[in-house]
């Protein structure tokens, strides 16, 4: 009996992680299929993730130049006009610019700063490191909503509200970070350290020829991220911008959301714009999400 349950252990695993798979995925699914409809199309069937197979062969016929047999409103559209109209009413194409503008710049900078406060607190000695780290480590646990009001008096005084530099200026540092390379910057040997020295190499060289490289994997994972809260970002650039060419595209389409009202399909199709970007970048750098988080694990 017990043989048997470890037999088919496996196979109610793997069914568990398909049905886990297809319940995360249906939601994505449903946003691209919905993304290709006309608003007849979505109204007639919202549940479905395609529209109707007669719909799109007369779309089809339609593109090509041929008559269309359907006598209803958008017959005449192509498979991409929601983004096309996507791009030229809703601005989409702006609001990516500047989401990645936000997201590259805060992410640079951010892994910047956070390697070399990292490096300090991991392999240099000075007065008062714990209680700076735990201070450094309190800040995890403060709401980022608490943080809303003190941020913009600061961005006011320093006269940058409704500019890009005070969208990104409170992002250029995190605890999560900092604590992150630290622990994998601790797991390295010293002995490579020690070599190092030998050889000639100061902080400096140590740091990048031999810490930067051995920690690969934790500085993907944390650029990812760091890639990931910026381009998600929401409330920040909400309360610092009143100019809408500076929005991020998490702001742009709620804007865009309350212009169309109920257009649906446009709304997914910008949506599915802002989504790819994200779902490309982890593509090409989950293989190093894993090992990134493994690799930082909690040596003290």
């Amino acid at each position: 009996m017990k043989d048997r349950r470890l037999r088919f252990a496996p196979m109610v695993a793997l069914i568990l992680m398909i049905l886990g798979a297809v319940v995360m995925t249906y939601p994505y699914a449903y946003m691209v299929g919905s993304s290709f409809k006309t608003r007849r199309e979505f109204a007639e069937d919202k549940s479905g993730l395609i529209p109707p197979r007669y719909q799109i062969e007369e779309r089809l016929k339609a593109a090509s130049g041929e008559e269309s047999a359907l006598d209803w409103p958008g017959a005449e559209w192509s498979f991409f006009h929601n983004y096309v109209d996507a791009v030229r009413f809703g601005k989409v194409d702006r609001f990516l610019a500047n989401s990645f503008i936000y997201a590259v710049t805060l992410t640079g900078v951010q892994l910047f700063f956070n390697i070399l406060a990292a490096y300090a607190f991991a392999r240099m000695e000075f007065a008062g490191k714990g209680v700076l780290f735990g201070f450094v480590l309190s800040t995890m646990m403060i709401p980022s909503a608490v943080q809303l009001i003190p941020n913009f008096l600061v961005i006011r005084e320093l006269g940058l509200v409704d500019t890009l530099w005070g969208v990104l200026l409170p992002g250029f540092a995190g605890a999560f970070g900092i604590f992150l390379l630290r622990q994998a910057f601790l797991n390295i040997p010293n002995e490579l350290e020690h070599a190092a020295r030998i050889d000639g190499c100061g902080s400096w060289g140590i740091l990048w020829n031999v810490v930067l490289p051995l920690s690969k994997p934790t500085l993907i994972t944390l650029g990812l991220f760091t890639f990931m809260g910026a381009w998600n970002m929401f409330e920040w650039p909400l309360v610092v911008l009143s100019n809408q060419d500076y929005y991020p595209l998490t702001v742009g389409l709620s804007f865009f959301r309350m212009e169309t009202g109920a257009d649906w399909p446009r709304i997914f199709a910008a949506s599915v714009m802002g989504a790819a970007p994200l779902i490309l970048l982890f593509l090409i750098a989950h293989r190093y999400f894993v090992g990134g988080i493994s690799l930082s694990g909690m040596k003290n």
